[in-house]
């Protein structure tokens, strides 16, 4: 969202982003940017992540965690990784 609006920088920590003030535009970017996230417990984001694979005939997919703490960064990854080997 924010580099939508030229706000390149680390993610803000979840306490800063809960503070943010959204503009009626970044609302509505959000919302219209939204539909293309897959968020979720493992299961339904290995069935959105298979069928988005299969519907676009892809044998790959890049997957971006926004996420601000290092550390729970690592965690989705390895989440992500543990779903992927089995």
């Amino acid at each position: 969202m924010r580099k939508d609006f030229g706000h390149d920088g680390p993610i803000p920590s979840t306490a800063t982003a809960a503070r943010y003030q959204w503009s009626t535009t970044e609302r509505a970017r959000a919302k219209e940017r939204s539909e293309a996230l897959i968020v979720g417990t493992p299961d339904k984001v290995r069935a959105e992540r298979l069928a988005l694979a299969d519907t676009h005939g892809a044998d790959e997919l890049m997957l971006n965690t926004l996420v601000s703490d290092p550390e729970d960064r690592l965690n989705a990854y390895r989440l992500l990784a543990d779903d992927l080997n089995h």
